[in-house]
């Protein structure tokens, strides 16, 4: 990644550079980190903020994240916290059947079972929370049996 040039008031441009570890892992993930934070907002504005603070966040945290023994499990922490931080600052959100889902499920059950309707293959979905690919069908499976359960009429 090229370096940003910042330019404060009356001072000379500052050249950041990120390291190239994180720009490729910014790349990879940024897309789905996106269109997660935005079902789970459903304003495009307050997505764009959650992906931008989590990124940011990582950033400045990076070479201890990338030293810990989930990575992407902790990327994806950081990316739930930014998006309930800006769930939290919505005035008017709109209804979106994802905070529906986070309303009647544990929070990596949902997550789990809000990438399988984004059709995201398992084990990229896996990949994305930085879970194994059998954790990831574990919280699947009890977030279908949840929902059957909290969802089935009684009798």
């Amino acid at each position: 990644m090229h370096p940003t040039p910042v330019r404060l008031p009356d001072q000379p441009p500052v050249s950041i550079r990120l390291p190239l570890d994180f720009t490729g892992f910014c790349q990879l993930r940024h897309a789905p980190y996106r269109g997660h934070a935005l079902l789970r907002l459903g304003e495009s504005a307050a997505a764009d903020r959650a992906v931008e603070d989590a990124l940011g966040t990582l950033a400045t945290n990076w070479s201890r994240i990338l030293s810990s023994r989930r990575p992407a499990r902790r990327a994806w922490q950081i990316l739930t916290a930014s998006i309930e931080h800006q769930a939290l600052r919505q005035t008017s959100a709109p209804p979106t059947a994802a905070r529906t889902l986070y309303t009647l499920l544990p929070a990596r059950q949902a997550d789990a079972m809000l990438l399988h309707l984004q059709h995201v293959p398992p084990h990229h979905a896996a990949d994305l929370t930085g879970l194994d690919t059998a954790m990831h069908a574990y919280y699947l499976r009890t977030a279908q049996h949840t929902l059957d359960a909290r969802l089935a009429p009684s009798p």
